[in-house]
């Protein structure tokens, strides 16, 4: 699912490009579109658009922590301009792909200050529109195969798989433990990260409440393994097959 957020104060130019939008993901759904985007072949619904003419109620959805992939914001409104509400998304947090529209290019150096993704020339056309989306689902399908993303209010943070160490669940709250130290904590349930992270051979699940990756494992004995930080998980089924793929990850499979 790809997230998207449009904020145009004139109507019929935001209309028109949520068309656009839909025309390249209609296409991009059975692997037609100009740019070739057959890797995102999918007839279930394959991106979501927030659509909005007043900057200021843009800002409020991204401030209630609704997830948001990819900004296409207006840089001439009256009310706020594209650039302060970039600047205002990017301190809450929005770590999302940054594209400006406008009639001239004249904002075109500034935009690098709010490390925008690129620049769209009114009218939108579907070419340049197309080629754009194309490029920013390859560059995060390649970020996917390298990590996940994990979405709190005001924040999104992208974590690569050799900086996950373990994660737990606790009181309907989850616990991202890093190996640098830092603690990522979210509300929401396990399971809704499960198929992701144990699609990496070297991510189990030794307990209900746990997803741990075996490389930042120290020790496992004695019914439990000890994680790098010393924390102690039980592992109360598999134990044998457990520690078997442990050891085969750490020293091979001639040492299991």
């Amino acid at each position: 699912m790809t997230r998207i957020l449009i904020c145009d104060d004139h109507f019929a130019d935001l209309q028109s490009l949520a068309a656009i939008i839909d025309d390249y993901y209609k296409a991009a759904s059975v692997g037609n579109t100009a740019s070739d985007s057959k890797e995102l072949a999918n007839p279930v619904c394959i991106y979501s658009l927030a659509k909005f003419t007043d900057p200021k109620e843009a800002l409020a959805y991204i401030e209630e922590g609704n997830t948001v992939d990819i900004a296409i914001l207006d840089i001439m409104m009256p009310q706020m301009d594209g650039m302060d509400l970039a600047a205002k998304m990017r301190e809450m947090g929005f770590n999302g792909f940054l594209i400006f529209l406008s009639t001239s290019n004249y904002f075109a150096e500034q935009s690098y200050s709010v490390k925008a993704f690129s620049y769209i020339l009114k009218p939108a056309k579907n070419e340049k529109v197309f080629n754009l989306l194309s490029g920013i689902e390859k560059t995060r399908k390649m970020n996917d195969s390298n990590g996940f993303t994990l979405s709190r209010k005001s924040k999104t943070q992208f974590v690569a798989y050799t900086e996950f160490m373990y994660a737990e669940v606790k009181n309907k709250q989850l616990f991202f433990h890093l190996i640098d130290g830092e603690i990522i904590t979210i509300y929401g349930a396990l399971k809704n990260y499960t198929e992701k992270l144990l699609s990496q051979p070297n991510i189990i699940r030794p307990h209900n409440s746990f997803i741990v990756n075996l490389d930042y494992v120290r020790s496992c004995e004695n019914g439990a393994m000890s994680m790098r930080d010393g924390t102690r998980i039980s592992i109360p089924n598999d134990y044998k097959m457990i520690k078997e793929k442990w050891l085969e990850r750490m020293f091979g499979e001639e040492n299991k």
